[in-house]
């Protein structure tokens, strides 16, 4: 279906081109109910054959001059060349060229991938190959009468409506890597409801998995939606409802492009793939794209432990696209979930907004990188002679002025050291890039870390030579182990002990929402966890986080311990060390797992302070 709607702006410019021509199209049912009625054809060939034999007897009793195929497969090609019809136009792909008369070679990537473009204009290349250049871009479609009629009697609310009618296409028939989460649908309803007294309506195929969909989407809302796996409606009629609605909110699927084809006001989530392939340059259209580390994959099932790419985007950024739409004030065409970076030499990465503030220092390749000596040398005793960590200040985008950033080298580490990160990474990634991936996929689970602004690597033959990281500083922000809020000095008693428990609740929730990304830290100790002026926490030393192979429980619980550990015995009571556990497991009692895994987290923490006695430390918990 989008194929076929991103085709229309090739076929109007071919109709155009070949006015006193007999313009057929074959396609199956569901195109033609999809293109129908069309300006752009004189006559329909219906053929949901798939055997090129029996396609080619079709189209030889009308005795065709031209075929032009927008499919490009290898039995469409073979088809119109059994035919014998003199003139077969198309892309030279699927080892089909020597079917072709007049063929295309579609733009590919030096590591041999196709080169991502707009379908539209891939398709209108095949007509601009013809002699038919086009003047108009967009998308076409049209609706029957008819089916306009009828969907007054199978949608009445339409007609009652007093706020804008909303169209949700929460499906996807690429497969489920395409979907948002329904309860995000759901949510996003509701506040459509409360906030402009929308229709809401759920639009999805009439097929199993798509109809549970749609329920479980109604089930979850707390308003009535319309439901419309309940009602059966025609692809006409489907048409028919986008053009009475106001907004349309749509994963990346079929739906999507009859809505911009309508005019209508789309925000399209994108998380597998990639949204240069259907760029429309829709100026009614907000694209929320979930850039994580991962994506685009094109994978129809996500293969990671997380769907992140569609989980990344939030139900307040669909709020806020649909806002701009709804109030006439598009501020954004396309929404990066995650920060975006570009390349400006050979494998250095940079921020854009902190481009011009690093190349000042001369920091716009890796040699400049690492002959960069304009910095305070944050170097310890024990640190590898092979890393180095610096602290300098840069320009930063107003109203920040200057800035704190911190500069991590990695120079030739040694082969072991690289061989264990491989294993620990799951792949063959730089050091560097193991803590810039990292920071990328905590930061798109909703854990907070310092703001990557620069990265790079340099590869030998198969091992890496030089890596390195910039960070920036957090803002307003300060270790757990420097200091505490300022409601843990006095008693606990009062205000200070509400802010003290809700503080220990957020920290509970960080530390949980850290761990289930199954990312576990060498080092969880208060050192590591910033706390911000505006109540937040954040991770820092993302060179220590890793995602366990095997023992993940084990390292669990030594996270735990050394959370334990570093809390001051002064300040955090045993009571407080409970709620700490009972808001980590969420429970309200202690389960007898619960129980032995506290056993086990203070028996570590024991064993690390009798370490600390026998050099003459006290270990913080026990003060």
């Amino acid at each position: 279906m989008g194929d076929a709607i991103l085709c229309t702006p090739a076929l109007r410019a071919i109709r155009e081109h070949f006015k006193s021509s007999t313009i057929c199209f074959l396609a199956s049912s569901l195109i033609r109910e999809t293109l129908s009625p069309s300006a752009f054809n004189d006559q329909w060939i219906d053929s949901d054959a798939k055997n090129p034999l029996t396609v080619a007897a079709q189209l030889k009793r009308h005795r065709f001059s031209h075929a032009v195929l927008f499919k490009n497969s290898f039995a469409s090609a073979l088809a119109v060349f059994l035919a014998g019809i003199p003139a077969r136009i198309g892309y030279a792909r699927e080892k089909r060229g020597f079917l072709l008369t007049d063929k295309l070679h579609a733009a590919r990537l030096p590591d041999g991938r196709f080169k991502p473009q707009s379908m539209i204009d891939y398709y209108l290349a095949i007509s601009g190959l013809l002699g038919a250049e086009a003047v108009d871009r967009s998308l076409g479609l049209d609706v029957e009468p008819k089916a306009t009629e009828d969907l007054k009697s199978k949608v009445p609310e339409l007609t009652d409506a007093r706020g804008p009618i909303v169209v949700i296409v929460p499906g996807g028939a690429f497969g489920p890597s395409k979907c948002w989460p329904d309860v995000r649908f759901a949510q996003t309803a509701d506040w459509l409801i409360t906030n402009y007294n929308a229709t809401v309506i759920i639009s999805v195929a009439p097929e199993r998995t798509e109809r549970q969909i749609a329920e479980d989407i109604c089930d979850l809302s707390e308003h009535r939606l319309i439901n419309l796996a309940e009602r059966s409606l025609s692809l006409g009629e489907l048409k028919a409802l986008f053009c009475r609605a106001d907004l349309v909110i749509s994963n990346d699927t079929g739906p999507r492009h009859i809505a911009v084809a309508l005019g209508r006001r789309v925000v399209t989530l994108f998380g597998p793939n990639d949204p240069a392939w259907t760029d429309t340059k829709c100026e009614d259209e907000i694209q929320i794209i979930g850039n994580v580390p991962c994506a685009p994959c094109s994978k129809p099932v996500c293969s990671q432990s997380e769907h992140l790419c569609m989980q990344v985007i939030t139900v307040a950024m669909v709020c806020e696209a649909a806002k701009e739409l709804l109030e006439g004030d598009r501020k954004h065409a396309t929404i990066m979930t995650q920060q975006q970076f570009v390349e400006t030499s050979k494998s250095f990465f940079v921020d854009p907004d902190h481009e011009s503030a690093l190349e000042k220092l001369g920091l716009n390749s890796i040699d400049g990188v690492f002959s960069f000596n304009a910095a305070t040398n944050l170097g310890k005793e024990n640190l590898a002679r092979f890393r180095s960590r610096v602290q300098f200040e840069i320009d930063a985008p107003q109203p920040q002025g200057a800035t704190t950033v911190f500069l991590k080298r990695y120079n030739r580490p040694p082969v072991s050291v690289q061989l264990k990160n491989w294993l620990s990474a799951q792949g063959r990634r730089s050091c560097a890039m193991i803590e810039c991936s990292t920071a990328s996929r905590l930061t798109a689970s909703g854990v907070n870390t310092p703001k990557t602004i620069c990265y790079g690597d340099q590869w030998g033959s198969l091992f890496e030579k030089r890596s390195f990281i910039i960070t920036q500083q957090i803002p307003e922000a300060v270790s757990l182990e420097r200091r505490l809020p300022d409601f843990f000095t006095g008693p606990p008693a009062g205000e200070n002990l509400k802010a003290r428990r809700d503080f220990i609740a957020k920290l509970a929730d960080f530390i949980r929402k850290f761990h289930e990304t199954n990312y576990r830290h060498r080092d969880l100790y208060f050192a590591h966890i910033f706390y911000d002026d505006d109540g937040r926490f954040h991770l820092i030393d993302l060179a220590r986080a890793f995602e366990p192979v095997v023992l993940s429980r084990r390292f669990q619980i030594k996270d735990i311990a050394q959370i334990h550990y570093s809390a001051p015995g002064q300040d955090f009571s045993k009571t407080d060390r409970l709620r700490f556990i009972l808001r980590y497991v969420g429970r309200d009692t202690l389960t007898s797992e619960d129980k032995m895994f506290i056993r086990k987290v203070v028996s570590k923490a024991r064993r690390m302070a009798r370490h600390d006695k026998k050099h003459g430390r006290q270990a913080p918990f026990e003060n």
